[in-house]
């Protein structure tokens, strides 16, 4: 998706500069838009057109999504007053090239002079910084733009324009709380079974014999006296029988009851807390110049081919590498900045 870049620079010279720089690195001729107060009309790195002046600010409205002219106020202002826009239009694989290039020359902070100019009611669109590749934010069915004066990378720190700004320290705190959880338990179901049980017991049991015997013997008195009379004798057998009866008898108890004890118990976590470290800059720290080498400086550290290599070992190869990213820069003037950049990340690594 194509991408529109517009910069603010002090003078034509400079802007010419860029665009002629922006054209080396592959970027189309009639992709380039140059305007300052000036030219009537816009022009192309190459040539100019009449007629196409306004073609410029409605491209420049169509880049932003500006709602109403007067948002392109500040822009026009800052032609009136001497400077010059120059506009670039390219996939997103450009992006950053054109970055690199527009800060080198050192645009123009367009918010720092509208507030100097005392300009009000302009937008944030109108006034939008350029912001680096993994900050911008794209839509699939417009294009995305921005100034390039004061640029912030996600590697920089904001800047502290006038008065003070407040790092708060943020601290997070452990506390440790209780509460019930169901950790099971038991239940006690009681129940009636019946088994079969046998007892050994001894019967006393009577049984009543007659007897005949054969006789022959005197009668005697006794038997004269019940001689000739009727008589019946009865003889009853007896016998014991089991009798059963059940006794019902506790012979155990279970019993359910609840005990409570206390354990200590260790709770490990983490907390997070904000440090805030104070670096002191060094004077190129803060020039934009300098902002390419020190990206150079931070991708190199983490590049695995230069892990546990000193800068003396690979100098040769950062060079060549360098200057093929950065035609317009010479390895001799960030040589140092690039160095110390990249001392300094491995020791924060």
């Amino acid at each position: 998706m194509a991408q529109t870049l517009v910069g603010v620079f002090e003078d034509r010279s400079e802007a010419q500069q860029v665009a002629q720089e922006l054209i080396a690195r592959g970027i189309e001729r009639q992709n380039i838009q140059i305007s300052d107060q000036s030219a009537t009309t816009t022009t192309t790195a190459s040539s100019s057109s009449s007629g196409q002046h306004e073609g410029f600010w409605a491209s420049l409205k169509d880049a932003f999504g500006f709602g109403d002219d007067d948002d392109r106020y500040g822009y026009r202002e800052a032609t009136r007053r001497g400077g010059t826009i120059v506009a670039a239009t390219a996939d997103d694989r450009m992006v950053d090239e054109i970055c690199t290039i527009m800060q080198a020359h050192h645009p123009v902070d367009l918010d720092q002079r509208m507030a100097e100019w005392g300009m009000s009611g302009a937008t944030a669109q109108t006034s939008a910084q350029y912001q680096a590749p993994d900050a911008r934010t794209a839509s699939a069915s417009t294009n995305t733009s921005a100034t390039a004066g004061a640029a912030t990378t996600g590697m920089e720190a904001q800047r502290v324009s006038q008065g003070a700004e407040a790092i708060p320290v943020i601290e997070e705190q452990l506390k440790i709380g209780k509460r019930a959880v169901n950790r099971g338990g038991v239940r006690v179901v009681s129940r009636v079974t019946e088994r079969p049980v046998e007892e050994q017991i001894n019967l006393r049991e009577e049984r009543v014999n007659v007897e005949r015997r054969p006789v022959d013997r005197p009668v005697t008195d006794a038997d004269a006296r019940g001689a000739f009379q009727e008589r019946t004798i009865e003889a009853t057998e007896m016998a014991e029988e089991a009798v059963v009866a059940k006794d019902a008898r506790v012979v155990e108890e279970v019993v359910v009851n609840k005990e409570m004890g206390q354990r200590s118990e260790t709770v490990r976590d983490s907390v997070r807390r904000t440090d805030v470290d104070v670096q002191q800059l060094n004077a190129t720290e803060d020039d934009v110049r300098f902002r390419p080498a020190y990206t150079f400086a931070d991708e190199i550290s983490a590049d695995a081919r230069y892990r546990g290599r000193s800068f003396d070992d690979i100098e040769s190869d950062l060079r060549t590498s360098y200057e093929t990213r950065n035609p317009s820069s010479r390895w001799a003037d960030v040589r140092d900045a690039v160095r110390s950049r990249f001392g300094r990340s491995r020791s924060d690594a």
